[in-house]
């Protein structure tokens, strides 16, 4: 049939469910009945086993950093070192005897990429090297590198975004702020623009048809990592007494990543991207806005009932418009 007659394509699974339920076609005390009846249980089984081996990793790597912050007086150097060591060999050895098995290879090479953050943190204490504290990240982003290159998984890649991420920071407070080189608000906004960077690069390569980066979480905690980074410098310059060249370009750069982020995941369909998107922008909304009740009323009269009915104007809206939204994407899912 043309597809001038079916422009979209069916919906499926719980968006079909919710439709009927709109239209009147299902009762409302049938809704769980519906939706467990097209609920994908393979799914959620996978997705559970997943959650709990990335728990299980996350607790037994954190044992391991509190079992040194404990007994750390007790132990030579040689067993500090030797221990950890032993660690990445163990992960990395059996990352690569477990490699046809996806699961394995991702969680025993992210603890390996971890355990060397460990490992150069320990030898820093143990030898007292003096060392900025950027040094350490980018030496820890340097080391992994290779792994996370070859390793074809995410939660790999994720870890080093946020250990670069970090010898970033680090290394714009030590050095590069301090030196005049950059304001905070310059070094954030770059930050930003690299997970940005990273952002596109998973969006390109997805086109490509490469498995590994279907998952959508990525995307996700990218958008959450730019929103947070750039929403917080706007926020800032905004309650400044008053608000300098940098505030600007801080209000100006979260401005274009929301905007820029949201239209992008309408477009992608990712609803919980752009629900993130609509509420940063409800909360530098509130925090404008309420800068501006506060110096036009009364403190202690109007401006208390004004922001109440900013608040309410700003999120009401926002929840009319991801209504809207939703309705829209799931037309076009």
């Amino acid at each position: 049939m043309p597809d001038t007659v079916f422009p979209f394509r069916p919906l499926q699974g719980s968006a079909l469910v919710h439709a009927l339920l709109r239209a009147g076609l299902i009762a409302p005390e049938r809704y769980l009945e519906a939706l467990r009846t097209v609920r994908d249980d393979r799914f959620w089984r996978h997705w559970g086993r997943r959650v709990l081996l990335a728990l299980a990793v996350g607790q037994i790597l954190a044992g391991i950093v509190f079992f040194f912050a404990f007994n750390w007086a007790d132990l030579p150097p040689f067993a500090k070192l030797g221990v950890i060591q032993a660690g990445i060999v163990l992960c990395t050895l059996g990352a690569w005897l477990g490699r046809n098995q996806p699961i394995a290879w991702e969680a025993l090479l992210t603890a390996a990429c971890v355990l060397v953050g460990v490992l150069l943190a320990v030898f820093g204490q143990i030898y007292q090297t003096g060392a900025d504290a950027y040094t350490l990240f980018v030496g820890w982003a340097a080391l992994i590198l290779p792994w996370v290159l070859a390793s074809r998984a995410l939660v790999p890649w994720a870890v080093w975004l946020v250990v670069t991420g970090a010898g970033a920071v680090t290394y714009a407070v030590q050095i590069a702020i301090p030196l005049g080189w950059i304001s905070l608000e310059g070094a954030v906004l770059l930050l930003a623009l690299f997970y940005g960077f990273a952002l596109l690069v998973r969006e390109t390569a997805m086109r490509y048809g490469i498995p590994w980066l279907r998952p959508l979480w990525p995307r996700r905690l990218l958008v959450a990592a730019i929103l947070t980074l750039t929403l917080s410098t706007a926020v800032s310059g905004l309650f400044e007494s008053v608000i300098i060249p940098d505030g600007w370009m801080a209000v100006a750069g979260y401005s274009t990543a929301a905007i820029g982020l949201g239209i992008v995941c309408v477009r992608l369909l990712d609803l919980p991207a752009v629900l993130m998107a609509v509420l940063s922008g409800c909360l530098f909304l509130t925090a404008a806005g309420g800068r501006i009740v506060f110096e036009w009323l009364d403190p202690e009269v109007g401006a208390f009932s004004g922001l109440v009915m900013l608040v309410l104007a700003v999120f009401g809206s926002a929840f009319a418009l991801l209504r809207r939204l939703r309705d829209w994407m799931a037309a076009h899912d």
